[in-house]
């Protein structure tokens, strides 16, 4: 996930203009994505290995490491949190962007492959499957909102100032009503709760 991540990073770093990438929820996202990954592979890898490592990943923290193998709760909480926003990510593209631009520019442009498919569905995997924790609390789908919440409000009050255009159409507040600018954030989010919920199930039955 690093190394992928840092592809998508690298390119869309360049091809909007440096931190101007981070208007797009795509970007900010898998953003997100490449910095929890990072913080999971140095805290979790001296576990997973549990000192059986050999060549490049032998160092003295993961030989000697005596901890449980299990995630500690933060680091579940914060990959679940990552793996919901790229899994809003894939469905808008899927139902509302991918319509509306093409799926062709939305699914194989750039390195939409990466940050529109390969990312969301590997993490939501691998979260699923490969990652041992306690099972997540009930609260834990409102959590996962607050990224897009926080998104929302930031982008829409550009657009309203007029600092930003979009990204989204359903961002545009100069293009349309304020009551379907507000519409369309509710049922986003109201997605991205929803999605939230599904892995949070999804994840607590496979841990009991």
């Amino acid at each position: 996930m690093v190394v992928m991540e840092l592809i998508g990073f690298n390119y869309t770093f360049g091809v909007h203009d440096g931190f101007k990438m981070f208007i797009y929820y795509t970007d900010s996202s898998n953003f997100l994505c490449l910095i929890v990954s990072a913080i999971f592979t140095v805290f979790m890898l001296p576990a997973l290995s549990k000192g059986r490592t050999s060549g490049f990943v032998s160092t003295y923290m993961m030989q000697h490491y005596k901890g449980s193998s299990e995630m500690p709760r933060w680091i579940s909480m914060i990959r679940y949190i990552s793996t919901c926003c790229l899994m809003l990510t894939f469905l808008v593209v899927l139902f509302v962007l991918g319509p509306k631009k093409g799926f062709e520019d939305q699914l194989l442009k750039g390195v939409h492959p990466i940050d529109h498919v390969l990312a969301p569905v590997l993490s939501l995997l691998s979260f699923l499957f490969l990652e041992t924790a306690e099972p997540l609390p009930k609260k834990a789908p409102v959590y996962a909102v607050i990224p897009t919440l926080i998104y929302a409000v930031i982008l829409i009050a550009m657009n309203a100032a007029g600092l930003a255009d979009g990204p989204y159409f359903f961002l545009r507040v100069h293009e349309q009503s304020p009551v379907k600018s507000v519409l369309w954030t509710m049922a986003i989010l109201g997605v991205n709760y929803l999605v939230s919920w599904l892995v949070m199930k999804a994840y607590n039955s496979m841990k009991k």
